[in-house]
């Protein structure tokens, strides 16, 4: 399925995310990279699993990108042995995508190799996000990439792809960020060129803003 990004394109086999696969994605903490999947989501028919997320989804978030919040499904597994019994009946049901996030409790090869088999079987998008330390393990994902907010971007590093021999070190990919994600970044990422330059303008003071609920 088409990511959504011309450049992350290119550097994908088949041009796009893999589908009846896993997806695997190292990042340093959880600074919302998984919106890197929005465009992908909204072209996938079927439900959107939200396993194990690190906070409570923000509903106007979702309605702001266009996805109709019915078709959105939130599980909560924070036990290891859950987590992977729900990934596997969940990856086997062809949902249209299951977001994961990996709980604190590491996942060994096998455990790891249980949720492809599973994804294997299935005909949606599986993605299942992991700690920056899972980088430096042996993992059998088809995709794995390392993902990380900076000044200028998300940068994107597809560090095992199978199928494609790696002959160098990967290229990271720099995606520039949606309107909507300028605030993401913390204060002390943010881009400090003008630090010598004399303010202008009053800041502008942030609007609040209260989530959504759902129906009863």
């Amino acid at each position: 399925v088409d990511t959504g990004y011309e450049e992350l394109n290119a550097g994908l086999l088949n041009r796009g995310w893999p589908l009846g696969g896993l997806v695997e994605i190292c990042q340093q903490g959880m600074q919302g990279e998984w919106q890197l999947f929005i465009p992908s989501l909204l072209e996938l028919p079927g439900l959107i699993v939200l396993l194990n997320p690190p906070a409570d989804p923000f509903c106007q978030a979702f309605i702001q990108a266009g996805i109709d919040l019915e078709r959105l499904i939130v599980v909560a597994a924070p036990e290891k042995n859950h987590f992977i019994a729900c990934f596997i009946e969940l990856a086997r049901a062809s949902v249209g995508a299951v977001m994961a996030w990996q709980p604190k409790a590491s996942l060994s090869y096998t455990e790891l190799r249980k949720c492809l088999l599973a994804a294997s079987e299935g005909t949606g998008l599986s993605v299942m996000f992991r700690p920056s330390t899972a980088q430096q393990q042996s993992s059998p994902a088809g995709l794995r990439l390392f993902a990380q907010m900076i000044p200028t971007g998300l940068e994107i590093t597809v560090f095992k792809q199978k199928g494609h021999l790696q002959m160098q070190q990967p290229h990271p990919i720099v995606l520039p960020l949606p309107e909507a994600w300028q605030a993401a970044p913390s204060y002390h990422s943010l881009n400090q060129k003008a630090t010598g330059a004399k303010q202008t303008a009053k800041p502008k003071r942030l609007a609040s803003v209260t989530p959504l609920r759902g129906k009863p």
